[in-house]
């Protein structure tokens, strides 16, 4: 059965890790080369994939309680414990020795710092303790980004850490409004998150807020950093979508408009990283 091994890599997740990855390269690199691009992206669906499958091996118990993660592979025995661990340790192995191959010593420490951010810091130390989990963990969205940016630059400079930061801070964001509209399943899971560790007009105003501030950083990145005329046709979408959701959930404090907000934010990332490749 290939399928429960697919859904072990999160592919619905990690597309927006490696788009990041991607377009840290292309916005860095002088000029731009096809197979040093899908070296790129072989190393971040494997790197990213095998983290995600950890995570699944780590979280399986967690998985089991909650009604939006029930149904995945571990849970349902679909798949061993003993034969994801191979896995995950095979497919991410696989993406470090391949990122040192073709991607060089600099970019593969930003893979393994990534790796690392997910795998243990949120996953294993955090997840079961603090709110800050995703706070912790969020540095792997920098690590996306940075590792195609060193990749293409050759070398790390300020620009590339400060766009790395509107991944940072769109993580937040992104999976507290998710946690927010299952606040109950986590609750029930024992997961500190932060939506289920504060009131729920703390967590309504405080995540938000926090969507809206990374619109608005998205927005000042790109007129600092971008310059492209035609990225503005996308920046301006990401940026009034973002507020848009973000001002109706504020106002409406609803399960059904943090979903919204939710679903919103991918797309926003999407086209924001899309008008970096444009600049």
């Amino acid at each position: 059965m290939v399928k429960p091994f697919l859904v072990l890599l999160k592919p619905r997740v990690i597309w927006l890790l490696v788009l990041a990855s991607v377009a840290g390269y292309v916005y860095a690199a002088p000029v731009v080369d096809w197979g040093s691009l899908l070296a790129l992206v072989v190393v971040g669906v494997l790197s990213s994939g095998g983290a995600a499958a950890f995570n699944h091996v780590f979280e399986r118990d967690i998985d089991a309680l909650m009604s939006r993660t029930a149904a995945r592979p571990l849970p349902r025995g679909l798949v061993s414990v003993g034969a994801a661990f191979a896995y995950a340790s095979a497919v991410s192995a696989l993406g470090v020795l391949l990122s040192l191959a073709w991607l060089g010593p600099l970019p593969t420490l930003f893979v393994v710092l990534g790796w690392f951010s997910y795998v243990v810091v949120y996953t294993v130390w955090l997840k079961r303790r603090s709110w800050l989990n995703v706070l912790a963990g969020g540095f792997a969205g920098n690590a996306s980004f940075l590792t195609g940016y060193v990749f293409g630059r050759g070398a790390l400079d300020w620009p590339g850490v400060l766009i790395s930061f509107a991944v940072y801070l769109w993580i937040p964001a992104h999976i507290w409004s998710l946690a927010y509209r299952y606040r109950e399943d986590y609750r029930r899971a024992g997961v500190p998150m932060f939506s289920t560790v504060v009131d729920q007009r703390t967590a309504v105003v405080a995540i938000s807020l926090l969507n809206i501030a990374s619109a608005l950083y998205m927005a000042f990145l790109y007129i600092l950093f971008g310059g492209g005329p035609l990225g503005y046709v996308f920046v301006a979408p990401a940026v009034g979508l973002t507020l848009y959701t973000s001002a109706v959930a504020l106002v409406k404090k609803s399960d059904e408009a943090f979903w919204k907000m939710f679903k919103a934010s991918s797309p926003a990332l999407a086209l924001f990283l899309i008008a970096l490749m444009l600049h």
